[in-house]
């Protein structure tokens, strides 16, 4: 026994080690719109309002977040095609149907400046 506080569910101290070491995790969300194709039974406005209160978690270890308030229930979801691209947490709503495609070119820029190829940097920036 170490004498560090045990994490349930996280394996111990040795674990919760392991698992802080490895948040944030690098976070792109990605919706369309329900007028092209998008399915009805999804809640953008909600997922965003989720995201939005994501923020805090982030902040404590640090990450850059989507450059809003932390407030969901007053910050507005960005027009649709406008991307809150330059964090770790992040989120863009193209005006496609229920579809990746439209956001891949977003989200493989954004994946370039997370990710490095060099395992001294393999960790997120």
């Amino acid at each position: 026994m170490t004498g560090e506080p045990y994490a349930p569910g996280v394996g111990g101290p040795r674990g919760r080690s392991i698992t802080l070491k490895r948040i944030p995790r690098s976070t792109f969300i990605s919706y369309g719109i329900p007028e092209k194709g998008d399915a009805n039974w999804l809640d953008q406005q909600g997922s965003y309002m989720a995201t939005v209160a994501a923020q805090p978690a982030y902040r404590l270890f640090g990450a850059p977040t989507l450059g809003v308030s932390e407030d969901y229930h007053t910050e507005k979801m960005p027009a649709v095609n406008t991307g809150l691209l330059d964090g770790v947490l992040v989120w863009r709503q193209h005006d496609g149907g229920h579809a990746s495609g439209p956001n891949l070119p977003h989200f493989v820029e954004w994946a370039k400046k997370r990710f490095s190829t060099t395992e001294s940097d393999a960790q997120p920036k």
